[in-house]
């Protein structure tokens, strides 16, 4: 997928395939990354089709719906487009408000006050892929 030609493609980040591996797990249909060059600088967008029925994910039928994220990379846009999905969302395990953050040393200030608020989907480079912070947890619903 890297575009040697492309001096702003990143796609070689290691956080890549993770996160189009999340937008996967959010539901998502279909995936497409696309860049625009018509004017500078070069905007690249991530896009994800959902179907929806009463405002929530179907895995069939329901409405098309597409969900972007914008950036001045590939990789950047991914990540807005994970930001996008999951922010605000509900952690379809635990129950909590869902929060994403691409780096995995981001301390929360949730996590700073002892507050278990959100469930944070944080990179984990070690295991190459974004854990939710439930994970490993039996969390009453």
């Amino acid at each position: 997928m890297s575009d040697p030609h492309r001096p702003d493609d990143d796609s070689a980040d290691p956080r890549w395939v993770p996160a189009v591996d999340m937008v996967r797990r959010t539901g998502a249909r279909a995936f497409q990354i696309r860049y625009c060059e018509e004017e500078e600088p070069t905007v690249w967008m991530a896009l994800a089709m959902h179907g929806v029925v009463g405002g929530r994910p179907v895995p069939n039928g329901g409405q098309e719906t597409w969900t972007v994220g914008a950036g001045m990379s590939p990789t950047q846009a991914l990540l807005n487009l994970c930001d996008n999905l999951i922010d605000g969302g509900q952690c379809q395990h635990c129950g909590r408000p869902s929060g994403f953050s691409p780096d995995f040393d981001v301390i929360q200030l949730d996590e700073e006050a002892g507050i278990e608020a959100i469930c944070w989907y944080k990179f984990d480079p070690e295991l190459g892929t974004f854990r939710r912070r439930c994970e490993g947890q039996t969390v009453p619903r």
